[in-house]
């Protein structure tokens, strides 16, 4: 086991002894990096990660001898990327929820390009399905990384428009590099892991829950320039990545056919925000985003009108 598996082993057990508090897994890990003994056996200090989490020194042991097989077992061909890494992606540092180790199998390479999110609803109609490919397409062909969270739905197509276009294509899990969901992406997710880069912010120890999605898509958002939602039902997933992307002070892109659509709300709850961008065409959206970049429109000021601009 190399340094970096060490370290992210050692962490990983100091969670599960925390019960999955990442601040004071943090605290623990942070004050072992400072005392300089982050390399060495986490049991011959048991005592002392007991003491900075609060716990007895046998949970320490206990959730160390648990979890070390798991990492063991793990595929070769996972990367594992601390803070200090040089591919460590630098975008993700001032965000909220940072995660402490990434997970990458593929090309570690594509999370230091710029990088667009296609997402939205698992139940697509057939026009989201149309703009999610068109959108997927006209990204790679500008030179933009797809990310997508591997969903079933606009997830899935935007993933297979890249591959299949021939463009590379980053998929953010919220389960551990080693599990398969949903079940119906386990292929879509190993060629993705052979052509592309398949991220997760989790373990191989790490016990799947409902909320670590959104999770997921915090991470997504960070790691992209701009989120597009092609569509979505209120309250869905990817109109969650949508108020990350704002908070976030990434750039937010949904079609006009959203905002007309008056059976959700959340499209003209977005429409008027800050770096938030209307379109009709996909293949407008790349020229929009390296405009907004360029000049930094909207960001931190309020739009006096909706970024429909003249276009149409």
């Amino acid at each position: 086991m190399d340094s970096i598996q060490l370290q992210a082993l050692h962490y990983e057990s100091l969670l599960k002894a925390a019960n999955g508090s990442e601040a004071k897994a943090s605290y623990a890990y942070e004050k072992a990096l400072e005392c300089s003994i982050i390399g060495e056996s986490l049991v011959l200090h048991a005592q002392t990660y007991a003491q900075l989490l609060g716990v007895e020194a046998a949970a320490i042991s206990d959730a160390y001898y648990k979890i070390r097989p798991l990492f063991e077992a793990m595929d070769t061909s996972v990367s594992i990327l601390g803070w200090d890494s040089p591919l460590w992606p630098k975008q993700v540092d001032s965000f909220a929820f940072r995660p402490r180790f990434l997970y990458v199998q593929g090309n570690v390479q594509l999370l230091k390009q710029n990088s667009v999110s296609v997402i939205g609803t698992r139940t697509p109609s057939l026009e989201g399905k149309q703009l999610a490919l068109s959108c997927a397409q006209a990204l790679g062909k500008a030179g933009y990384v797809v990310a997508s969270g591997l969903a079933l739905g606009i997830d899935g197509v935007a993933h297979k428009a890249a591959l299949a276009a021939g463009y590379p294509t980053i998929a953010v899990i919220g389960t551990p590099i080693n599990a398969y969901y949903p079940p119906e992406h386990c292929a879509l997710q190993q060629e993705i892991a052979k052509v592309g880069a398949v991220v997760s912010r989790f373990s191989p120890a790490t016990v799947t829950q409902k909320w670590h999605f959104l999770l997921r898509n915090r991470l997504m958002s960070a790691l992209s320039d701009a989120s597009v939602v092609v569509e979505d039902r209120d309250g869905g997933g990817a109109v969650r990545q949508a108020a990350f992307a704002l908070e976030q002070k990434k750039y937010l892109f949904i079609y006009q056919g959203s905002v007309d659509n008056h059976s959700v709300l959340w499209p003209r709850q977005f429409a008027n925000q800050s770096r938030v961008f209307v379109i009709k065409k996909s293949q407008d959206l790349p020229r929009l985003l390296n405009q907004a970049k360029k000049t930094r429109e909207g960001v931190g000021k309020p739009k006096e009108k909706n970024l429909q601009l003249d276009l149409f």
